[in-house]
C-alpha cells in the first residue's frame, strides 16, 4: 500500500501561496488601499512633524493673533499667534503615541485575563467575567475621568486610564477563543504527556491567538485616540503648551464663530487619524481571518 505524505518545505510552499492570495485580494479592496495611504501619510507626519510644521507648537506672535488661513499661517492662528497647522502635525505625535500606550496596556490587561479565565474556567472565570462585566457597566468615559483625576492631568495618565476602561472587549473575545482552543485533542495530548499549564498556553494556546489580538488591536486604535482627545477636550489630557489635539478643539470653542478654523484644524485630523485606522483595521481583519476565502 503506497502512503502519499507531504514534506514540511511543500507545506511550506501552500502557506505562502494562500498568503499570497489573500494580499492580492486585500490589494483589490479600494478600502483598504485608501486606509493604508492615509496611514501612511499620519505616520509620515508623526516622523517629520519638525520638517513639515512652519513653526514650532510654542510660538507666539500677538500681532498675527485669530489671523485666517495663509500662505505663512496654512490653517490660521489662534488667540495667541500661534500657528494651528504647526500645532496639529506636532499634536499628531501625542494621539499617536498616547493612542499606543493605551491600546498595549489594555492588550496586554485583556489578553492575559482572557487566557486564564478561558483555559481554567469554573471559580477564576466567574471572577474574571464578573470583573470584566462590571467594567464594561460603567461609562469609559466617567471611569477614565474619575481614574486622571486621581492620578493627574498628563498624557500618561490618559493613556493609563483610558486602557483600564477598555480591556473588556480583549477579554470578553480572546475567553471564547481560548475555550475553543483549549477543547482541541492536541491540548488534550499535551496534558497527558504532563505538559505544565504555563507551558501549554505559551506553546500552543498564545500562537493560535496572535492574528486575533492583531485584529483587535488594530480596530482598538481609532477607539483609543478618540477617547484620549476627548479626555484633552475635558482638560484632562496633555497639559498646555503641549498642542494636544483635544484641548486645540476645546480652545477654539469660544472663537467658532469668528475663527472656525482653530476647531475644524484637529477635528480634521482626529477623523482623518480615525478613518485610516478603521480602514486599516478592516482589512487587516480580513487578511488574517482564517475563515475568509482563498
Amino acid at each position: 500500500m503506497q502512503v502519499f505524505s507531504i514534506r514540511e518545505s511543500d507545506w511550506n510552499k501552500v502557506i505562502l501561496m494562500i498568503k499570497k492570495e489573500k494580499f492580492k485580494r486585500l490589494l483589490k479592496n479600494p478600502m483598504f488601499v485608501i486606509g493604508s495611504v492615509m496611514f501612511l501619510i499620519v505616520i509620515l507626519v508623526v516622523i517629520f512633524a519638525p520638517v513639515i510644521a512652519p513653526h514650532t507648537y510654542t510660538e507666539q506672535n500677538a500681532s498675527v493673533a485669530l489671523t485666517g488661513p495663509c500662505k505663512e499661517y496654512p490653517w490660521g492662528t489662534d488667540q495667541y499667534g500661534r500657528c494651528i497647522f504647526s500645532r496639529v502635525v506636532y499634536g499628531s505625535r501625542i494621539a499617536l503615541s498616547v493612542g499606543i500606550i493605551a491600546v498595549v496596556i489594555e492588550t496586554l490587561i485583556g489578553v492575559t485575563l482572557g487566557i486564564i479565565s478561558g483555559y481554567y474556567g469554573k471559580k477564576i472565570d466567574k471572577v474574571v467575567q464578573f470583573v470584566t462585566d462590571a467594567t464594561w457597566a460603567i461609562p469609559p468615559i466617567i471611569l477614565a475621568m474619575a481614574i486622571v483625576l486621581m492620578l493627574g492631568s498628563s498624557a500618561t495618565n490618559v493613556a493609563i486610564a483610558v486602557a483600564v476602561v477598555s480591556w473588556a472587549q480583549f477579554t470578553k473575545i480572546i475567553r471564547t477563543k481560548v475555550m475553543a482552543i483549549k477543547a482541541l485533542p492536541y491540548i488534550e495530548a499535551a496534558r497527558i504527556y504532563g505538559e505544565s499549564d504555563l507551558s501549554i498556553i505559551l506553546r500552543y494556546i498564545l500562537p493560535n491567538l496572535v492574528s486575533t489580538i492583531i485584529v483587535l488591536a488594530t480596530l482598538a486604535m481609532p477607539s483609543a485616540i478618540l477617547s484620549t482627545t476627548s479626555m484633552g477636550f475635558l482638560g484632562l489630557g496633555a497639559q498646555q503648551p503641549l498642542p494636544d489635539w483635544g484641548w486645540i478643539l476645546q480652545n477654539g470653542i469660544q472663537y467658532i464663530k469668528n475663527a472656525a478654523w482653530i476647531s475644524m484644524a484637529p477635528g480634521l485630523a482626529i477623523v482623518w487619524t480615525v478613518l485610516s485606522f478603521n480602514l486599516v483595521g478592516e482589512g487587516v481583519k480580513e487578511l488574517l481571518d482564517p475563515r475568509a476565502r482563498v
